[in-house]
């Protein structure tokens, strides 16, 4: 591959320049002026400044540590929402929940999903409450109940759901608390939930390394206003002194308590300043020693990359770098081998570039000598089959003119691709969206024996060009029904808002695609379809753009697809208008 990158052909300096000049040498004298100096001062300023020193550089280290055991916190119970949304959101769980009688036990699906739920070591079980049923079902075990009472714990709040508790830890049983979550995913209902049982000791554990030995104790205080340590259990010494830092809650109701333990031992620190002064002797003597050592050792790592970063700089982007090394140099040597990859993945994607530009440029110029031809054919057919007598020819004429309107498609996806519209962004109702698109689709499910299903949700409205985002949803539910012909199944359409952003998403039953496949269902002319084309995902990926969204895809072999389409969210501001 011939080089795109200009470099210098000039001759590097010589190991000998390099040498006389080198790190090693500098080192060595830089070395016993930084070593020598700040440790005579240090031992002159010990017993007089370190005490104060280290009082405020605690105090600002306390305040950034516990900043970050709130982040911690906060992160840890999200966490665990996400992994309680992604159970509520299951369909045969959400159909469980929500119209199982009250007699009605679980099937096998909902039970392998619980379970599957049980398999995270910050859990001790899940607790469901259907909508019909008067008391929560518990797959836990039941010495965890001793002495709880669910309707006198504390609730509160927390992003989509609330927690409940916690159950206080006693000496037959740890601590727990409850993050529950309605199966629409929206604020919790009293008829229908889910939630997990967490082990307090998981949440406590986050604050552990606050913990100061003989200075400071971390402990996480409840909305009953109990302290409880790092480990999950109350301390026996509670009580509260002046020197006690507490933080902002973390969560309503919760905060950290820093337990202020007594005032450090200044003792054997009074003693080491007096090994301050043999260690700057023994420090100048070891930096004098080991100069020659690491002289050796630089220009024995330095010099393989020298050597690689030229072949580089004169093209060779396949030959890999020497990438061993110590500390910074091993940094280094790691970054030119990334820097090597880039450059070589940057080439690559160049030529790509080039190649889809061609491309497009190609397909454009045969969609339109194409096109000519075709509408004159199909005319002269027509004019034929209208004078035409016999049954059998008549049939025939039909034929090649469907299959001319067939072509004719194929290049208008080809123009499609290679000149797409430019999005006019404006209000969306993406409900009226997916509901025009359903009513279009539902004579071609039927025929094909596949159920269309729209979950129904709240009105949404998302900032884009309307007919594109038509052309998309309907692109998606189409190939989910082809990818069913024959077999059956459901197609389900769904929508959300999340954050400043607007989900559909368009799921099948069917047989899913391959992990080796996923990747690559937007690219050009790609597809798994006999009679397929490979443009239509590809035409979707490219209007989703232009209107400052996305496609994700996950899918599992065998059991089915699922196609989500990102928007960004109309705002109902001037900002957003002037876009």
């Amino acid at each position: 591959m011939k080089s795109i990158i200009k470099h210098d052909a000039s001759s590097p300096p010589r190991m000998k320049v390099l040498r006389r000049n080198g790190l090693a040498r500098r080192y060595l004298f830089s070395a016993l002026l930084i070593a020598l100096v700040p440790l005579i001062v240090l031992a002159f300023m010990y017993d007089t400044q370190y005490v104060k020193a280290l009082e405020k550089v605690t105090e600002s280290r306390t305040n950034a540590r516990l900043a970050g055991a709130e982040n911690l916190l906060r992160t840890f119970l999200q966490e665990r929402v996400y992994e309680l949304e992604a159970l509520a959101d299951i369909p045969e769980v959400f159909e469980w929940l929500t119209t199982a009688s009250p007699s009605e036990e679980p099937g096998p699906v909902v039970m392998a999903q619980l379970r599957q739920a049980l398999d995270s070591p910050h859990l001790y079980g899940v607790v469901v409450k259907p909508s019909k049923f008067e008391e929560p079902l518990w797959y836990l075990t039941q010495t965890l109940l001793d002495q709880v009472e669910l309707d006198k714990l504390p609730v509160t709040p927390f992003n989509n759901g609330e927690i409940i508790g916690p159950a206080l830890p006693t000496d037959s049983r740890p601590g727990w608390f409850i993050l529950r979550l309605s199966p629409t995913g929206l604020n919790p209902a009293p008829d229908a939930w889910v939630g997990l049982v967490i082990r307090l000791a998981s949440l406590t554990d986050q604050v552990k390394d606050l913990s100061l030995t003989g200075l400071q104790n971390p402990l996480v205080v409840t909305p009953q206003n109990v302290p409880v340590t790092a480990v999950g259990n109350i301390p026996q010494n509670s009580s509260q002194s002046t020197k006690d830092i507490n933080s902002n809650d973390f969560i309503e109701g919760w905060h950290i308590r820093l337990q202020w333990l007594g005032d450090p031992l200044l003792g054997p620190l009074e003693s080491a300043r007096f090994g301050l002064i043999l260690l700057a002797s023994g420090a100048a003597l070891a930096v004098i020693m080991l100069s020659r050592h690491l002289s050796k050792r630089l220009e024995k790592q330095v010099t393989p990359l020298i050597e690689g970063a030229d072949r580089v700089a004169g093209g060779d982007f396949d030959t890999p770098l020497h990438t061993e090394g110590t500390a910074e140099i091993g940094y280094l040597a790691f970054a030119l081998e990334r820097m090597r990859l880039r450059l070589r993945r940057l080439v690559k994607s160049m030529v790509d570039v080039e190649r889809r530009a061609i491309l497009g440029q190609f397909s454009a110029g045969v969609a339109h000598e194409i096109r000519n031809p075709l509408a004159t054919i199909k005319t002269t057919i027509q004019a034929l089959s209208r004078k035409e007598s016999d049954p059998k020819r008549q049939k025939l004429m039909e034929s090649v003119d469907h299959e001319i309107d067939r072509v004719n498609d194929v290049v208008q996806l080809l123009l499609d691709y290679a000149r797409p519209r430019e999005a006019k962004a404006s209000k969306v109702n993406i409900i009226e969206v997916v509901e025009t698109v359903k009513i279009l689709a539902d004579a071609v499910a039927h025929r094909h024996g596949i159920e269309l299903v729209q979950v129904e949700h709240e009105s949404v409205y998302a900032w884009a060009d309307a007919s594109q985002v038509r052309q998309i949803v309907m692109n998606l539910v189409m190939n989910a029904i082809q990818a069913m012909e024959g077999i059956g199944g459901r197609v389900t359409i769904r929508t959300k808002q999340q954050g400043l952003a607007v989900y559909v998403s368009v799921s099948d039953n069917g047989p899913g695609v391959s992990a080796d496949h996923l990747s690559h269902l937007t690219e050009p002319f790609f597809t798994t379809k006999t009679n397929g084309t490979g443009l239509g995902l590809a035409i979707c990926r490219q209007l989703a753009q232009a209107n400052q969204g996305n496609l994700r895809f996950q899918s599992v072999s065998g059991e089915g697809l699922k196609v989500t389409l990102k928007l960004p969210l109309y705002l109902n501001n001037e900002n957003q208008e002037s876009v």
